[in-house]
């Protein structure tokens, strides 16, 4: 009797084994962490500002009317444990130096893998009239509501400009180009931009003024923009097809300050802007 309920126990553990819990998953990676300030200082209008970008991450300019600039930052580092981050960016600050009439704002800094970190800065200038030279390695730049001579070089990121004026120069690598006009016309010397990888978009309101120059070198071009009047007939753009690469060349409205957008690679789209 006593060797069969020692039969049964030594069949009995190795079930009773097989019901133990399985070992927890590994930890996940750490939240990320994020750090946010806030800088104002007089700006007068007329101003040059220089932004310099080595961190990846979003940038958008927007044109108030105030005469001063206001950068609002969102840091944020992932992979790495709280104390760790916070000492990384002390060792990565944003750079800023500025007088009344010219400031120059530098982000740097590169953490050692798996870390990574971005900046997101939102930058408030005198709309009136200030002009700007941009410079990012990596994200996308958003301007918008400006007066003045802009110039922008992305690494890798999208393009989006709208209610501009003055002189506008982009260019990216690798990105999407978005453009949206206001008013009756481009009140200025030019707007270009170019993309060597991406799609564009140009909305023009119904009544508009302007020389376009539209252009893909592999795509297609788009149209969906009242036809112009000539000689009291209505004349849709003529597009240029020659194998891979289309162009567009035609005034809007009374003609006037030169849109020059092309991609090397993506389809155009020239459309209007709905509503007011």
């Amino acid at each position: 009797m006593q060797r069969s309920l020692v039969l049964m126990f030594c069949l009995l553990v190795p079930n009773l084994g097989a019901q133990e819990p399985s070992q927890p998953p590994a930890s996940s990676p750490e939240a990320p962490y994020v750090e946010r300030e806030e800088k104002q200082f007089n700006f007068f209008p007329g101003g040059k500002i220089e932004i310099l970008a080595g961190v990846p991450g979003n940038l958008r300019i927007v044109g108030w009317q105030k005469g001063s600039v206001r950068l609002e930052t969102e840091k944020i580092v992932y992979y790495l444990p709280t104390e760790s981050a916070k000492a990384l960016l002390q060792k990565s600050p944003i750079r800023v130096r500025y007088n009344q009439t010219s400031a120059t704002i530098r982000i740097s800094g590169s953490p050692e893998p798996p870390a990574t970190m971005e900046f997101n800065l939102t930058l408030y200038v005198p709309g009136e009239k200030t002009d700007i030279k941009i410079r990012m390695d990596r994200g996308d730049l958003s301007v918008d509501s400006i007066n003045g001579w802009v110039e922008a070089t992305v690494g890798q990121g999208s393009l989006e400009a709208s209610s501009m004026a003055g002189y506008f120069s982009g260019n990216t690598q690798r990105g999407d180009i978005r453009v949206e006009m206001s008013g009756s016309r481009w009140k200025g010397l030019e707007f270009a931009a170019m993309t060597q990888q991406g799609s564009v978009d140009l909305i023009l309101p119904v009544a508009y003024s302007a020389a376009l120059q539209l252009e893909t070198r592999n795509g297609k071009i788009a149209v969906d923009y009242p036809p112009q009047i000539v000689e009291g007939e209505e004349t849709p753009p003529d597009i240029i097809i020659l194998k891979n690469a289309q162009s567009l060349k035609a005034a809007v409205g009374d003609g006037g300050a030169p849109i020059k957008l092309v991609t090397f690679s993506g389809d155009v789209t020239l459309s209007k802007k709905e509503g007011k």
